[in-house]
């Protein structure tokens, strides 16, 4: 997230100058070599202050335009398992989203995969590839801060890793505006988070994990389908704590908060 952030960033600028400057330096040496050859000394002290002066110049330039630049940089994130809901982002990553819709991830499948060893939390979502398939989830409009802070809170590049993406947004109805909206409403680019290291077999997730995305769900209204299709996920059993410790923690963060609803 680090590297993406620089993208608009004064590092851009700085090598836009360096490269202006020295391009500068190089013509200023070539014009004065006929004039300064009978004095070496005097030749590259000229040059050299010449050079320093236009650096200078350039950059001053640079930095006034990016501090006359008030929009802070934006990005798009897709968000699916338990950051369908949006109060997961608000209580447990502290993001305060510019703003968010519902969206569809045209070409992929929802997976589960983690360690059916671990009692606790076994396993999380992802996305992968499928060609017949599509995922439903919410697009996120985020400050280059915020976008940083999911890349950090998701474990990047261990648990998961950033990939391009193109989603399709839509206003939920809760019957099949997701599925139209791949037909009529334009690709948005965007960012979301896949597997460095996806396992061949799904592995169930804990209830209350299941709960939240269900109830992300629901919030969003997402196509009847889609969501006929999260409530048949089969759910992890045998856990030290049956319904896992994801709606544990995000019941205390909400109460923290002072948003947990009645």
């Amino acid at each position: 997230s680090t590297a993406l952030s620089r993208v608009n960033g004064l590092d851009r600028y700085g090598a836009v100058t360096m490269r202006a400057a020295s391009y500068l330096y190089v013509q200023f040496l070539e014009r004065e070599k006929s004039t300064c050859t009978h004095n070496h000394r005097a030749y590259l002290i000229t040059m050299t202050f010449r050079f320093l002066l236009f650096s200078v110049f350039l950059m001053q330039i640079v930095i006034s335009l990016q501090l006359q630049s008030k929009a802070p940089a934006i990005y798009r994130y897709f968000g699916y398992g338990s950051n369908v809901l949006p109060m997961t982002m608000k209580v447990l990553r502290d993001i305060e989203p510019i703003n968010f819709t519902a969206a569809i991830l045209p070409r992929h499948e929802l997976r589960f995969d983690g360690s059916k060893r671990n009692r606790i939390e076994p396993s999380a979502a992802f996305v992968t590839p499928s060609e017949k398939n599509e995922v439903h989830g919410v697009l996120y409009t985020l400050t280059a801060k915020d976008f940083a802070k999911v890349g950090r809170t998701e474990g990047v590049p261990f648990a998961y890793r950033w990939k391009r993406c193109g989603v399709h947004t839509y206003v939920g109805d809760g019957q099949n505006a997701g599925n139209l909206a791949m037909k009529m409403s334009p690709r948005i680019e965007a960012f979301t988070l896949v597997s460095p290291n996806l396992g061949d077999v799904n592995i169930p997730p804990s209830p209350s994990y299941l709960a939240i995305i269900r109830r992300g769900s629901r919030e969003m209204k997402f196509d009847q389908e889609y969501q006929k299709f999260l409530n048949e996920i089969e759910e992890a059993t045998n856990l030290l704590i049956p319904q896992g410790v994801s709606g544990i923690v995000l019941s205390a963060a909400e109460i923290i908060r002072g948003t947990k609803r009645k």
